[in-house]
């Protein structure tokens, strides 16, 4: 924002959403005095979602990144194992597995869409690969359907990064629950937080117990709750991976009002959409391209550009109004570590080009439509 620029004009990227019973819900954890989780308020969030989901088994974790690493430890990954997945992601879906020691192996991502290139995918496919990684970005379906008719015919395991994925669909059937595990995300730049907590989608029944007792910290401490064992012990190699009844509590409000919150940001969403067709429809820039059976849940609005220069010089004019836009990823592949991992901008082109290209605008519960017309304004006034 530039120095005569007004606080009240600013409009931020993101704001946390807050429904109103937060704090009734923690004030029952208080009066109750259990903290440490895995209490009442985890179980209700965990059945809650089970239940509108049709997920197998849900466990509640501290952070997707936290599902993430429970994923590769169930998947028992060891070094020399592979794992694809797209260089345009956040750090932790690279992290998470590459700390079992696993090779990462970078795909492209389809200029389309800014997801996993399943034609890249197949060339990558070695004797080695264990796991592919698709990113369901923006909360919009990726080509996860292609995914699994490749990975399911040699018997690789798909693990979904849904963490902008809670409340979208692909023909009816919930992001999250396609692959052998789906990991979710309730950090707070997400449409349903709890400050910081995730979730991971068990969806094969053979996995459950492995999955709890890593969650468990390794022990298998819920067979000695269930009256099945006289004491715990340890199992498993896992670590402290849920959450405190605090954030339980906090995310069980967010969680009984998801329909409030997605019919709130689909009127953000389409007011985006009117406002900027005009501007696709002259060639000046891309919306989000959706695809068919693919129902949002309006987790963010970005643009493409036709060039990084484009993208940049409207980046720079909206921040300069007090307008908050941000980029999308920096590719994994070209960042300090992926150099560290051996790879070079080069090798993933195509990724390396359109990531430059991409510009996500502010989107929150709290952005008003007057808000949205003036941020549409500002970039059709980009010349």
């Amino acid at each position: 924002m530039n120095g005569e620029q007004k606080p009240s004009s600013l409009i931020r990227f993101h704001e946390p959403y807050v429904t109103g019973r937060e704090i009734e819900y923690l004030q029952q954890v208080v009066a109750g005095g259990q903290f440490a989780g895995n209490g009442r308020f985890t179980m209700r969030c965990q059945e809650l979602l089970e239940l509108r989901y049709g997920v197998t088994k849900v466990l509640l974790t501290h952070s997707c990144t936290a599902a993430l690493e429970m994923s590769a430890l169930l998947l028992n990954l060891v070094p020399g194992d592979e794992v694809i997945l797209p260089s345009y992601t956040f750090s932790t879906t690279a992290s998470s597995f590459l700390r079992t020691g696993a090779r990462l192996v970078f795909c492209e991502v389809d200029p389309d869409t800014m997801m996993l290139d399943v034609s890249d995918v197949l060339g990558k496919i070695t004797s080695r690969t264990r796991a592919i990684i698709p990113v369901h970005y923006g909360g919009i379906a990726s080509d996860i359907n292609g995914v699994l008719s490749v990975a399911s015919t040699r018997g690789i395991a798909v693990v979904e990064d849904a963490a902008q994925g809670l409340e979208s669909f692909l023909d009816g059937k919930p992001l999250g629950t396609f692959g052998r595990f789906g990991c979710i995300s309730f950090h707070e730049t997400k449409n349903l937080h709890a400050g910081l907590a995730g979730a991971l989608y068990v969806n094969d029944a053979c996995d459950i117990d492995r999955a709890t007792f890593i969650w468990e910290r390794g022990t298998n401490r819920q067979n000695q709750l269930k009256g099945l064992v006289d004491k715990y012990t340890w199992v498993e190699l896992g670590s402290s991976f849920y959450p405190s009844e605090l954030q339980a509590a906090f995310l069980l409000a967010q969680l009984e009002a998801i329909d409030r919150n997605k019919a709130e940001r689909k009127l953000i969403h389409d007011a985006y959409v009117e406002g900027l067709q005009p501007l696709e429809l002259s060639g000046r820039c891309r919306l989000p391209r959706v695809g068919p059976g693919r129902s949002l849940n309006f987790h963010a609005f970005f643009l493409m550009f036709p060039s990084r220069d484009d993208c940049d010089r409207v980046r720079q004019k909206l921040v300069s109004e007090g307008i908050m836009a941000y980029i999308g990823y920096v590719p994994l592949h070209s960042s300090p570590m992926g150099r560290k991992l051996g790879y070079r901008p080069e090798d993933l082109p195509v990724t390396e080009e359109m990531a430059a290209r991409v510009l996500r605008l502010p989107f929150h519960n709290n952005l008003t439509l007057e808000q949205v017309r003036r941020i549409c304004d500002c970039i059709a006034l980009c010349n």
